[in-house]
Formats: structure tokens, C-alpha cells, sequence
């Protein structure tokens, strides 16, 4: 989970080209997918493809909610609409834009164009509202809103991407707009056991934690020591001092309760209601929204205590990617690559390089009319939607586990 940008925040609206972009998807093919950044080697689609080719001849308008679980989601979902004959658009976090001139003119010049993720942006609303309301190309979101690495699990969604639907259809003029869930997942081709012991190894060395001799022969053993070693420094720092205890069980309550914690001291710093039964995601969620807003206005009023907020949001949500037994429930080499590649996001706060050449799976999954959500009230309209939207997208990766017949799918061995 990389850090979040508290820059000054304006919109990046899309200038789209059709040279650049046909330039663009074929640098995306040729020189990003299979570069190491990537590591592409294979992609797979399969699903409701022809329900999505009725929907365009139709001229429905799009909107394609996908999962998050890899920073090589924009470019292999790219090729899969290429190969689709789907043009599309992304609406992606506008601190992608920040990281340079040439990135933000050929971002807008694919077409695409930025939000605001942890802010009220109705430029951005509006500017996807419109796309889809015209209906020249499709609009990808991914409802998670970050990257969290978990492959095989998506991260309850945010409510935007049907809140954007549902004003989209009353724009639409007549036309439906359909929903399509798009299911991601990648898979190793190999098992590179040797490249994530040597970033263990790394990690271990850089946060000063000693691998107890010969524990690299047990995968999962070393990399949950790693986890809790690092995890223990996170949690001393804030002031919970005393170590982890070894059993899982344990460990996760832990988390849960002290991730919680941090949460309300937050809300309460910043006082912020809470809204009953509310996923601790969602609350991070809108205690990060506030303190952005804090923090990137210059009309905002000083916070005294906005720093330590922040570091304390930025906490609960890295605590929140171990609250499950992701790994341990099913160690698969896929997921123990996820883990340690999640750890050493967390430590070093920066992506980490592919370990191995991948397959990347994606389940097309059957679209979902928004005009059958028409006439609730607006608030269960958008939640009816969102929770429909994310059942999909996760059915769609549970068959695709199912399926896999990848290295990357068999479990780890000691």
C-alpha cells in the first residue's frame, strides 16, 4: 500500500488523440505488458464476451467496475478491451498525473482524465458522467479504490462507480447503461522461489530482523515472522509496545482491535460521525477524505494534530491488508509472492519489481442494467448497486481459481 498524495489537487481533464492512442495500445502490447514491470507473458478472457458485444452493437454505454489487485491492472485490462474491440477510458488517481509532464500529456492524450480519490470531485463525476452519457468509448473504475494486493480477494467497494451510473443512466437519454464486472487476476507461470526468498532476505536485513537458521526451507513460517517483526516496529512506534504473539488467531484479533482504535481516535480527532455497522475500510476511507481536504486546501483551517492523524489513518490501513489469514487460509505461490510483495510496499513505500512472468485472467462477467435499479430511493439504489457490483466481480474470481492451472495456483511447499 503506497502512501497517499496530499498535493494541491486540480483536474486533469482528457484531450484524447486516436493516433496516440492506437500508438499507445501497441507500446502497451509489445513493450509494457511483457517489460519487468510487468512480466506478462499470457492473458486469458473469458466469461460473457458475447453479452458484452450485444450490449455495444446495442449502444449501450459502458462502464467496466473491476478489481484492483495489481499495479498492472491499467495495462493488461487495456489489452483485454483491445482484443475486445472495446475502446475505453480510465478515471485514475490524479497523483499518477503528478509524476511528471510527459505522464499527465500522455495520460490525457489516451483519453484518460483524474480524480480526486479521497475528495468530493465533481469535476471528475461529471467528466464520467458525460462519457458515459454520450457513449463514444467506455469507462473503466475500479470501486476499491486502491491496490491491496490480494489477489484472489476484492476489498469492499466504494460507492462511487454507482453513484456515477446511476446519474449517468438519468443522462443517458433513453439509452441503458450497463454495468460490466470484470474479474482480474494474475498468476505465476513459474514458481520463483529463489527471487522472494532473496527479497525476504532483503527485507529482513533493512528492518532488522534475523531469519532463525535454516527457516527459509519453511516459506510460510519465515515470511509471517517477517510480517510480524515489521508489523511489531509499526505497532511500537504508536505506542503499542510488547510482542505479537505467535498463534494467528491472536494476531489477527490484535490487529483488528488495534486498527480499530486508531480509527476512532481519528474520527474523533477530526470529528467525524460514524455511521453505524460501517466497514473499518470505509471509515479509513472518509477520515483519509478529510484529512486530504485538510491538508491539500489552502482555505482549509490549520489542524494542530493533522500529521499524527495522517499517520495513524495511513496505519489502520496498512494493519487492515493482515486482518485476514489471506496466506495462510490457502498458500498458494501466488499468494505468498502477493505477501512478501505487500510487506516490502509496506517497509519501503514504493512498487516492487515482478518476481516471475505471469498469466494475466480476466472473467467477463454478465452486465447489469441500471435501469433495474431505478426507482429506489437514491442512497439503497447506490447501495443495492455497489453490493452487486462487488459479488459479481468476486464470483468472477473465485471461478477463475478454480480454473487456474498455472504454477501460481499450487501450493507452496516446504
Amino acid at each position: 500500500m503506497l502512501e497517499f498524495s496530499d498535493a494541491p489537487y486540480r483536474f486533469f481533464e482528457a484531450r484524447p488523440s486516436a493516433p496516440l492512442i492506437r500508438l499507445g495500445r501497441a507500446l502497451n502490447r509489445h513493450v509494457f505488458l511483457p517489460g519487468p514491470n510487468h512480466r506478462i507473458r499470457e492473458i486469458s478472457i473469458s466469461g460473457e464476451s458475447e453479452a458484452l458485444q450485444d450490449a455495444k452493437r446495442s449502444g449501450d454505454r459502458l462502464l467496466f467496475v473491476i478489481n484492483h489487485p495489481s499495479h498492472s491492472d491499467p495495462q493488461a485490462l487495456t489489452e483485454i478491451q483491445r482484443r475486445l474491440g472495446v475502446d475505453s477510458c480510465f478515471m485514475a488517481a490524479y497523483d499518477v498525473f503528478l509524476r511528471g509532464r510527459l505522464c499527465a500529456w500522455s495520460m490525457q492524450k489516451m483519453g484518460n482524465f483524474s480524480i480526486d480519490r479521497e475528495g468530493s470531485d465533481r469535476k471528475a463525476m461529471a467528466a464520467a458522467i458525460k462519457v458515459l452519457a454520450e457513449g463514444k468509448t467506455g469507462l473503466n473504475i475500479f470501486p476499491e479504490g486502491n491496490v491491496y494486493l490480494t489477489n484472489d480477494r476484492a476489498t469492499p467497494f466504494l460507492d462511487g462507480a454507482a453513484f456515477i451510473a446511476l446519474k449517468a443512466q438519468a443522462a443517458a437519454e433513453g439509452a441503458a447503461v450497463k454495468i460490466i464486472p470484470v474479474s482480474l487476476k494474475f498468476t505465476h507461470l513459474t514458481t520463483p522461489r529463489v527471487t522472494i526468498t532473496e527479497r525476504m532476505l532483503r527485507l529482513g536485513a533493512d528492518s532488522g530482523h534475523t531469519f532463525p537458521p535454516g527457516s527459509t526451507s519453511d516459506p510460510l513460517g519465515a515470511v509471517l515472522g517477517l510480517g510480524r517483526h515489521i508489523l511489531g516496529g509499526y505497532l511500537k512506534k504508536h505506542g503499542l509496545h510488547g510482542k505479537l504473539p505467535d498463534d494467528d488467531p491472536s494476531v489477527y484479533r490484535l490487529l483488528e482491535n488495534f486498527a480499530a482504535n486508531l480509527v476512532a481516535e481519528v474520527e474523533n480527532g477530526l470529528e467525524i460521525a460514524v455511521a453505524e455497522g460501517a466497514p473499518l475500510v470505509a471509515r479509513i476511507a472518509k477520515a483519509r477524505a478529510k484529512i486530504h481536504q485538510l491538508r491539500s486546501d489552502p482555505a482549509a483551517s490549520p489542524h494542530p494534530e493533522i500529521n499524527g492523524l495522517a499517520d495513524r489513518a495511513i496505519l489502520a490501513l496498512r494493519i487492515h491488508g493482515y486482518l485476514t489469514p489471506y496466506l495462510t487460509d490457502r498458500p498458494t505461490i501466488d499468494r505468498y509472492a502477493e505477501t512478501v510483495e505487500r510487506i516490502a510496499e509496506d517497509f519501503y513505500s514504493r512498487t516492487m519489481p515482478r518476481t516471475g512472468p505471469r498469466r494475466a485472467m480476466a472473467m467477463i462477467g454478465a452486465p447489469i442494467d441500471v435501469r433495474d435499479h431505478l426507482g429506489a430511493k437514491s442512497r439503497d439504489a447506490i447501495a443495492a448497486l455497489t453490493d452487486e457490483m462487488e459479488r459479481r466481480v468476486q464470483d468472477g474470481i473465485d471461478v477463475l481459481n478454480e480454473r487456474n492451472d498455472a504454477p501460481g495456483g499450487s501450493l507452496v511447499k516446504g
